[in-house]
């Protein structure tokens, strides 16, 4: 079986490129409810500020939505009580996080030095 390799347009650049905060690479189970379906998908890149989720259920750009991922080392998911999706291309979608737990954001920024640390012996 070949794999297909994708380039990224220069529309999808362009939206990346607006970002304030860098995402780091990650691969982490979602779960994500808006009014009108569930879903789920992966967590490819996150930062502080938002997440890139690739999923089999479509979105639409300015969609709001509550997600939970599941972070290596936790029992517990992580709850993102508002975010906005704020691009889509094909099964991949970005999202902004507008309401958390400080909490939360914590754990994220947590997880987020220790990816760019590597893990701990």
């Amino acid at each position: 079986m070949r794999e297909e390799l994708r380039s990224t347009s220069a529309e999808e650049e362009a939206l990346m490129d607006l970002r304030k905060i860098p995402r780091i690479r990650v691969h982490f189970r979602s779960f994500f409810s808006t009014s009108h379906q569930d879903g789920e998908g992966a967590v490819t890149d996150l930062s502080t500020k938002g997440c890139k989720i690739v999923s089999d259920r479509l979105v639409q750009p300015n969609t709001e939505l509550e997600v939970w991922f599941f972070l290596p080392d936790h029992d517990r998911p992580l709850k993102v009580q508002l975010a906005e999706v704020r691009w889509t291309w094909g099964r991949d979608f970005g999202l902004e996080f507008l309401t958390m737990r400080s909490e939360d954001r914590d754990r994220i920024g947590q997880v987020l030095q220790d990816q760019e640390i590597g893990p701990r012996v």
